[in-house]
């Protein structure tokens, strides 16, 4: 039976991973600090770390087994990509990275894999460290220093019904309620991943030993104007929308210019893509029904 080390993901698409992964007969080991239940109860084994503490017990713990699959969920910075490999660096079979879109910059009509190259990337050392470039210098170390066979996985913002960051829910509230939230455009494209799907890709990935850097999202994108049309005809309500500069109170999904994905490899490689309004508007009319029954029982 292998044995797959998961980094964080107690919830949302760490948990639907970890079903297929059990499903496939896989055995399931989480890492966590424990803040969070651990799924499957005594289905998977739990340890408890702290990832970016180099001296917590819970790496002795793992590094006395050989990991089949490591899936790292919660490498934020260069310092947890220097400490995985430190610690695990020959006990891992492959190793998966889950990244984001976060770290491709500038405006484009879609970013391919090819416009971010961790390889060609030179860390600056006196640059504020955002989430994206974070990422950005994770995939740096975890490529140049790779200590075991690597994958990340590049995706957009993840939707799915159990959200734990409810940024959909935010606005089917506010139009629901009639509140005003603000966007900087209405035309802005986005691109969108469903949770359930961010499992399927993982997956496909694991099973298959894919290395190097993947873009996974829906093929599919939306202007912010039409994904807040279809949500108005979900609430029945029109939304009370202002559009503004201003980096003040913008709403979750508001962007300054497009941010979207292209999955030039995954269809390169034929795996079965799918589109986004498929799922997407299912998904907006089951929220906004959860959330109305939500308030009735209030």
């Amino acid at each position: 039976m292998k044995k797959v080390l998961i980094l964080g993901g107690t919830r949302f698409f760490g948990r639907k991973i970890a079903d297929k992964l059990l499903s496939n007969g896989y055995h399931v080991t989480f890492a966590t600090r424990g803040n969070n239940k651990i799924p499957h109860g005594k289905n998977v084994n739990h340890v408890i770390l702290d990832r970016s503490d180099s001296s917590h017990e819970g790496w002795v713990q793992l590094k006395q087994t050989q990991w089949d699959v490591v899936l790292d969920n919660i490498c934020f910075t260069k310092e947890d990509a220097k400490l995985i490999q430190e610690k695990l660096g020959g006990q891992v079979e492959y190793y998966l990275f889950t990244s984001t879109l976060a770290v491709y910059k500038g405006s484009k009509d879609g970013f391919s894999e090819t416009d971010f190259d961790p390889w060609l990337f030179d860390i600056d050392l006196t640059k504020k460290v955002t989430y994206g470039e974070g990422k950005r210098q994770a995939e740096k170390v975890l490529f140049e220093d790779e200590a075991f066979p690597t994958a990340a996985l590049r995706i957009p913002i993840v939707l799915d019904t159990d959200d734990y960051t409810q940024r959909l829910h935010y606005y089917i509230r506010r139009i629901m309620s009639e509140e005003s939230f603000r966007l900087y455009r209405a035309d802005a494209r986005i691109s969108f991943i469903k949770g359930s799907e961010v499992a399927n890709v993982m997956m496909w990935m694991i099973e298959n030993h894919k290395t190097g850097v993947y873009n996974a999202s829906s093929n599919e994108t939306i202007e912010l104007e039409e994904l807040m049309q279809m949500i108005e005809k979900a609430v029945g309500k029109k939304a009370n929308i202002e559009y503004s500069s201003s980096d003040e109170d913008q709403s979750p999904f508001s962007l300054k210019e497009d941010s979207y994905l292209k999955v030039t490899r995954l269809e390169k490689e034929h795996y079965p893509v799918p589109g986004l309004i498929s799922w997407l508007k299912p998904l907006i009319y089951d929220q906004t029904a959860q959330i109305k029954q939500e308030q009735k029982t209030q």
